[in-house]
């Protein structure tokens, strides 16, 4: 039984979290909350993906990783530990963790730039955001 792989490389994962990135920032700017925290969600599951590729040192990750569970790619990432021993840190995972799925493309606009903030300032604070911290890993 041959091993799949998921058609994206790291670089393609790369290059897609850069453009979800200027995404995101664009819909924060127009005031487009829901939309911006569903970005939010994405931008770490990204970023998680490609901390993995480093890890595990692949360019393509198997097929078995082509999910949204944040939880999952965390563990997966090598950083678990890591990222679980930062209180901070860990307290903002936790915030993206509980409060962002794949279902909210299918919800109305329920989400506040109060919420919107909470998700910015959990993946991009200096002293405690995830993607600040995953960033010197990828």
């Amino acid at each position: 039984m041959a091993l799949k792989f998921i058609q994206q490389d790291a670089a393609t994962l790369q290059a897609a979290y850069k453009e979800r990135k200027a995404e995101y920032d664009a819909l924060r700017a127009a005031d487009r909350w829901p939309g911006a925290i569903l970005y939010a969600g994405t931008l770490l599951e990204l970023a998680l993906k490609l901390v993995m590729c480093k890890h595990l040192e692949v360019s393509n990750l198997p097929t078995i990783f082509q999910v949204h569970d944040l939880e999952l790619l965390l563990c997966c990432s090598g950083l678990y530990t890591r990222l679980t021993t930062d209180k901070l840190v860990y307290e903002s995972f936790l915030l993206i963790h509980k409060r962002w799925s794949m279902t909210l493309r299918y919800e109305g606009a329920t989400q506040t730039q109060q919420d919107a903030d909470d998700f910015d300032q959990a993946l991009f604070d200096p002293s405690r955001g995830v993607i600040t911290f995953l960033l010197q890993y990828f």
